[in-house]
């Protein structure tokens, strides 16, 4: 069985709040600038963008690395038990919950981490040192980040690997 990654849980932002309570308190539109970007934003992103906008009238639109610990996401992963315990071995600063499923040898986990944790994560999971199937993995919850409009990782390098897994290397 190929590995199952699916994006179970992400923010929830209740913007009609947010944005009408922060005018009263700071006289301005947080969101001005992400409703004026032409780019086409994910809630968490536009909600970051609002947090840094509480500091910043005029903060960039974007993912600010000092704002990723606002956001949580929640990723279903089912595998083999093996590949299972590398990834949440990975994952470990994250709560998760496991259990087995009717196929035998396979478990499902739910993993719960902000977007920080997952970016440290994921840069781990697609590190060269990883065994190719649990880079596999990592590079399918990747994926998933990345189809939502959540890439935190442009900063990173990315090459292939000789086993067609993706390779991430921080260029710090």
């Amino acid at each position: 069985m190929q590995a199952l990654v699916v994006l179970i849980q992400s923010p929830n932002i209740d913007f009609d709040k947010l944005l009408s309570m922060s005018r009263e308190m700071f006289g301005y539109s947080l969101s001005a600038v992400s409703d004026a970007s032409h780019k086409k934003l994910s809630d968490s992103e536009r909600f970051l963008s609002c947090l840094a906008a509480m500091k910043d009238q005029k903060a960039p639109v974007g993912l600010s690395p000092h704002l990723l610990t606002h956001v949580s996401f929640s990723v279903l992963v089912a595998t083999n038990e093996r590949n299972l315990v590398d990834v949440l071995e990975i994952c470990s600063s994250m709560p998760f919950t496991i259990a087995d499923t009717v196929v035998r040898g396979i478990q499902a986990a739910v993993i719960t981490g902000t977007l920080a944790q997952w970016k440290i994560a994921i840069l781990s999971g697609c590190h060269s040192s990883t065994e190719s199937t649990v880079r596999y993995i990592f590079n399918k919850i990747l994926s998933l980040f990345e189809a939502v409009n959540l890439n935190v990782w442009n900063d990173c390098t990315r090459k292939n690997h000789r086993d067609n897994t993706l390779l991430l290397e921080d260029p710090r």
